[in-house]
């Protein structure tokens, strides 16, 4: 059986520091990207604006504007943008839970978008408005929890150690 920090790396893991630099660096550049429309000349902006359509509805009205240009995303997903990189800055101090984070990976992700949902479906069939702040918060609960992952997973592509063991092989039987 292996140990726990050979499963686990920790800030001493050769490579655990690369990792979570990456983790930052990469979700701090979609952050900027996020948020650069407002800032750049038209051509660039339509660039953006088109890259981030697939995954954003951006309606102008749910999204952050500044000067009256809208972010690349809505409200919510810019929660989610800055909840993974918030994350991945704070793995630093999380790495301890880490077995903790492996273990209920689902479960906290499962939960993680439960504020989500029932602001999003309450709002659908009338019962409750959400509002620019609910949709950013919950955004951002499931950005924080998702950001953990990314940060672990970022960590196990620059770490030496096996952080997940694969499970045994079965050999292959010939048939009957």
């Amino acid at each position: 059986m292996q140990d726990r920090q050979t499963l686990y790396p920790h800030p001493k893991t050769k490579g655990f520091m690369a990792g979570w630099v990456l983790a930052m660096g990469l979700m701090l550049f979609v952050l900027v990207l996020v948020m650069l429309p407002p800032f750049v000349p038209p051509g660039f902006r339509s660039v953006l604006m088109h890259g981030f359509s697939p995954l954003c509805h951006q309606l102008p009205d749910r999204s952050f504007q500044h000067l009256g240009i809208s972010f690349a995303v809505c409200h919510r997903c810019f929660g989610i943008y800055t909840g993974l990189w918030l994350a991945s800055a704070a793995f630093i101090g999380l790495w301890r839970w880490e077995l903790a984070f492996s273990r209920h990976a689902a479960v906290l992700l499962g939960l993680s978008l439960v504020p989500l949902a029932f602001d999003w479906g309450l709002h659908v069939v009338g019962w409750w408005a959400n509002t620019p702040a609910s949709r950013l918060i919950t955004g951002g609960v499931f950005g924080v929890v998702a950001g953990c992952y990314f940060a672990r997973a970022m960590i196990q592509l620059t770490t030496s150690k096996t952080v997940v063991p694969l499970p045994p092989t079965v050999p292959d039987t010939p048939p009957s």
